[in-house]
């Protein structure tokens, strides 16, 4: 089965909750309360993508996390890879054969979430709740 997990899927949104804080720096435990994702399990995502060099963190007064970049230069496949790392659901193509449908099919969604940026998920998630208003 080729899509992301919901670690990622928690990573994107919680992203996605501190680009929309952007360039303020937002506490993990902000976040967890906003996107409803448990404490803990937002921790370690956070560990990791702090190691990836996607947000930085810093302690103390005025502390929390932010992003190191500009959302539009973050992208799915980043996010993947760097929530993913040291697991199975990371998206890679060892598991489909070479030369057939699947490792094609594989090679297309890796490169759609290389051409996704978290700008794209915080414009979408503006533009959905624009249209439910």
């Amino acid at each position: 089965m080729t899509s992301y997990s919901q670690t990622t899927g928690y990573a994107i949104e919680a992203l996605a909750c501190l680009a929309r804080q952007a360039p303020d720096s937002m506490l993990v435990r902000e976040i967890a309360v906003l996107t409803e994702i448990p404490l803990p399990y937002l921790s370690k995502i956070f560990q990791r993508l702090v190691e990836a060099g996607i947000v930085e963190s810093k302690r103390g007064y005025k502390g929390g996390v932010r992003l190191t970049r500009s959302p539009d230069e973050i992208s799915l496949l980043e996010i993947n890879s760097a929530a993913e790392s040291g697991k199975s659901g990371e998206l890679s193509e060892e598991s489909a054969r070479p030369g057939t449908f699947w490792q094609a099919f594989h090679q297309s969604y890796r490169d759609k979430l290389a051409a996704m940026t978290l700008a794209d998920v915080v414009d979408y998630e503006g533009h959905h709740q624009l249209a439910m208003s």
